[in-house]
């Protein structure tokens, strides 16, 4: 968890030091298209890698992970 996290800040700080010089370079449109991009792209990912756990037990998701024997 502690590697997601400081990759998750190594992220939001190369887009905080590069979002205004693309701004500028890119234009807005093509700049939030390319972001929209990348968060589809999340959505894909994990709708198919995540599974839902929503009214289940422990047991069931502990199982449902376990790989196949």
């Amino acid at each position: 968890m502690a590697f997601c996290m400081s990759v998750h800040w190594v992220i939001n700080f190369f887009v905080g030091l590069l979002f205004l010089r693309l701004l500028e370079q890119l234009g807005p449109q093509l700049l939030y298209s390319i972001f929209a991009s990348v968060c589809m792209m999340a959505v894909i990912f994990v709708k198919k890698n995540v599974m839902e756990t929503k009214g289940k037990s422990l047991q069931e998701i502990e199982i449902a992970l376990l790989p196949p024997e």
